[in-house]
């Protein structure tokens, strides 16, 4: 698969955010459970998701801790398990990854092999925001999965 990279800028976003440590063995599960927690979560508080749920894994080994957003309107309380954050504003890198999420490190390699060439450093842990997934694909070849990167200001 090729991936073509870009060069963007996203916006600040008000997200719902919960932290959940796991193994790498019960990733997929993990994170299914936390996505429905802040989507629990957002309609007890009355707001709206206002984007596709996103994913931060900032040091992937056999034991992990995944950062889950779920972007939404307005600025609730947050709980003991689900606080508030807001994502900064800035430059990124990005691409698409069709397919399974087992396969998506090639889209992550293209993303780092582009930023060395353009001699940009990154600014934090890179984001999967998921556009297409299990509840909506038919088949896993058809999720479709955003990867950034944040860059830091020139």
């Amino acid at each position: 698969m090729t991936y073509d990279v870009t060069l963007t800028e996203f916006p600040s976003t008000v997200t719902c955010h919960q932290r959940v440590h796991t193994t790498a063995a019960r990733i997929a599960s993990a994170v299914g459970e936390g996505l429905q927690n802040l989507y629990d979560f957002a309609s007890r508080s009355a707001v709206t998701p206002t984007g596709p749920p996103q994913l931060s894994c900032p040091a992937p080994g056999q034991e992990v801790d995944l950062d889950l957003y779920l972007p939404i309107s307005g600025s609730p309380d947050g709980s003991e398990a689900i606080d508030i954050v807001v994502l900064p504003e800035g430059p990124v890198a990005m691409t698409f990854h069709r397919g399974r999420y087992d396969e998506i490190n090639a889209a992550y390699e293209a993303l780092f092999a582009w930023i060395r060439e353009h001699g940009l450093e990154q600014a934090g842990p890179p984001r999967e925001l998921y556009l297409t997934g299990p509840d909506t694909a038919a088949t896993p070849g058809d999720y479709l999965t955003e990867v950034v990167v944040p860059l830091r200001r020139d």
